[in-house]
């Protein structure tokens, strides 16, 4: 009977696995052939900049969405900002007065009203599980 107690206790002292793996799905009208950018942050003090980003990835589109995966993540709250860069300069390109030219987003289709929403609006929660989000390019 001891033999299977110690590794039930073993089992049961094992520290927990924290690191989830987080499925960003970005859609949008007529991304097919181009490339998006996509930058997931774990703080207001960065968001939305693309390049204080925690992780940052681009991908090809091969249709009007595309699948970003990002994995080890530690539980908490993060959001992610991603846009279509059309003319392939590597950074989204604005108006003469700052309003983006290119399709652009951010997680939970958050919308600000005079600039990018807060962190707060655009965040979302993970824990210890898999956590799948789609948003929208505009």
């Amino acid at each position: 009977m001891t033999k299977f107690i110690l590794p039930i206790w073993a089992m049961l002292l094992a520290p927990a696995s924290s690191a989830a793996e987080l499925m960003l799905l970005v859609q949008g009208n007529d991304l097919k052939g181009n490339p998006v950018r996509i930058a997931l942050h774990s703080s207001a003090r960065s968001f939305p900049d693309r390049e204080d980003g925690i992780r940052t990835a681009t991908a090809i589109a091969a249709s009007d969405e595309v699948a970003f995966r990002f994995s080890d993540l530690p539980p908490g709250d993060y959001a992610a900002t991603a846009f279509a860069d059309i003319n392939g300069n590597a950074r989204l390109d604005k108006n003469f007065i700052g309003i983006p030219a290119e399709p652009y987003g951010f997680s939970r289709d958050a919308r600000g009203r005079l600039g990018p929403p807060d962190f707060a609006e655009a965040a979302f929660r993970i824990g210890d599980a898999d956590v799948t989000h789609t948003f929208n390019l505009h």
